[in-house]
Formats: structure tokens, sequence, C-alpha cells
């Protein structure tokens, strides 16, 4: 009884999602054992071929060929062509069930919008833009999920996004760029919720640059030494120095300290790795190097190979 009560609800729940009934002949009173499971089988191939969420997620990985993509786009009423932007959202926790609910209800407002859950802890928002919207406008969107997804669910998040496309094709290229601007985000400027692509600046030099290049470059600076040496005040003090663009006075300001403990500082940093921050090329060089230093170990902590 209770195996011709599952095959039912697998038949019950074929027949939703396709409109189509089927029968099972039981041949004199004794379903097969393992019906339910391939009704449920079955069920699952017609979900990853015709569902919208699983039609979004192929194309976005470049798993639909064009052919497919022609008979899709029109199976889901997805218009082929179309101005658009892809914005891709990434969680600093687990996806909560309200965070799709919240995007739909407050930023899906034209027919070719479209959210889409990726994982536990991205989405992606594909939005339907005009010829006449600006790059504020687009930032602005931006900004919106994440105050959005922060004030009504609670939830910390960063966005991705690149160049606005005009067409289906152009998905894959445009959700990769976004991929690669929430990973140099993450390195590079952290404490900016909203990344853009064409926006990267020297971060997207550095990380690309080859992981051999790199060792070579922190050796000719630090010998056996690292960036990583650094104890915090140190650190704090090159951060500060930076921030007020080489400028010893306003750095002494926002420390709290006399502008001859920084300098006597600044000698000490000099002596201990040969590089004067009160020199151009030499601040120009140990900015790179702690750029550099930072990428790799983020690299390294996500499992990449250097």
């Amino acid at each position: 009884m209770q195996e011709r009560d599952e095959l039912a609800g697998k038949l019950a729940e074929l027949k939703k999602l396709t409109g189509l009934t089927f029968r099972i002949e039981d041949g004199g009173g004794e379903f097969p054992e393992d019906a339910a499971e391939k009704i449920g089988m079955l069920t699952a191939a017609w979900k990853e071929k015709y569902d919208r969420t699983n039609f979004l997620r192929n194309l976005l990985y470049g798993k639909v060929s064009e052919a497919d993509l022609y008979a899709a786009a029109s199976r889901f009423h997805i218009a082929e062509n179309g101005r658009r932007l892809l914005y891709v959202v990434e969680l600093k926790s687990e996806l909560a069930e309200d965070a799709e609910r919240i995007l739909k209800q407050m930023l899906v407002s034209r027919p070719g919008d479209q959210v889409a859950v990726l994982d536990e802890r991205r989405m992606i928002l594909i939005k339907g833009i005009s010829p006449k919207e600006r790059e504020e406008e687009l930032l602005a969107t931006a900004h919106t999920i994440v105050d959005m997804l922060n004030m009504e669910a609670m939830i910390s998040a960063r966005v991705g996004y690149g160049s606005p496309i005009d067409n289906l094709r152009q998905l894959p290229e445009a959700f990769q760029n976004a991929l690669l601007a929430l990973e140099i985000g993450r390195i590079f400027y952290s404490s900016d919720p909203v990344v853009r692509y064409d926006k990267l600046g020297i971060g997207r030099l550095i990380h690309a640059l080859p992981a051999r290049s790199c060792r070579l470059f922190l050796r000719e600076v630090f010998g056996d030494g690292s960036p990583d040496d650094f104890d915090e005040e140190t650190r704090g003090i090159i951060e500060a120095f930076f921030d007020n663009n080489l400028n010893i006075s306003e750095t002494a300001r926002q420390l709290y300290v006399h502008r001859n403990t920084l300098v006597y500082r600044l000698e000490k940093l000099h002596l201990s790795t040969g590089l004067d921050l009160r020199n151009f090329d030499d601040a120009v060089v140990l900015k790179l190097a702690m750029m550099i230093a930072g990428c790799m170990r983020a690299k390294e902590k996500e499992g990449e190979t250097l």
C-alpha cells in the first residue's frame, strides 16, 4: 500500500510538472519495485531540461548550444534580444529563504527581468534596462540590492557586475566578468560592497600576473621576508601613509602621533626594508608588493595552484 501511494504521488508530481497523464499497468496487482524511483528520475530529468532556473544556470555556465538557446528562450518567453545588465549577488552567509523573494518583489519590474538562485550563497538578477539609463543608475541598483538584503533579510551581500549586453548569447561572458569582479573585489576592495568589472584598476593587473613573476618580485623586495612579517603597528602606519598620499603631517594627525615620531618610524622601516616611503618610487614598490602578497595569499586560501 505504501509503495502504491508513493507511486501515485510521483505520478501526480509528474502530471503537475508536464501536464501529461501517465498510467502504469500493474500486470496482476504487483507494481515494479523501482517504479516510483524511475518516475522520480523522469521528473528530475524533465525539471533539468525544462525548468527556467536550470536553463539560466546552464546558459550562464556555457552549457546551452545556440540551437537549444533559441528553443528554450521561446519556451520560457524570454526575449533573445534586448538590453540587459547581469548582477551577481554574493551572500556572506547561506542563502535565506527571503532573499530571492525580496529581489523579485522589489526589483523585478519588467517582463524580461529574471532572478535565479545559483547555489547556497549566490543569486543573479538579470535586469532589463533602457539605452538612456546612465551608469549612475545601474550602480544605484547594485547598492539597492545590498541595502535591501541587509535591511529586509539581515544578510550582508556584495554585488558584482559588468557592462550591459544586447542579447542572451552574451550572458556567459557577462557572468564570468561579474564573477571576476567579485573575486578581485574580495582581495583588493573588500570594504566596497559593489564591484564593477570595468573599474577594477590595478587590482585587475596584479590578479592576472603569473605566480612565478609574483614570487620573484617579492623576493627582490623582501629577500627571504614578506609583507606578512610587518607587525600591526607598522602595517597601520604604512596604510595610513598611503591613504594620506604620502603626507607626513596628515598621517601623523590621523594616527595621533607627533610628526617627529612618525618620521622616526618611517626611518626604522627604511632601515629594515631598504624602502623609504617618503620617496615616491619606493612607496610604489612597497604598495605593489603588499597588493601582490595579499593576492597570492587569497588565491592560496581559495585552493588555487600557484
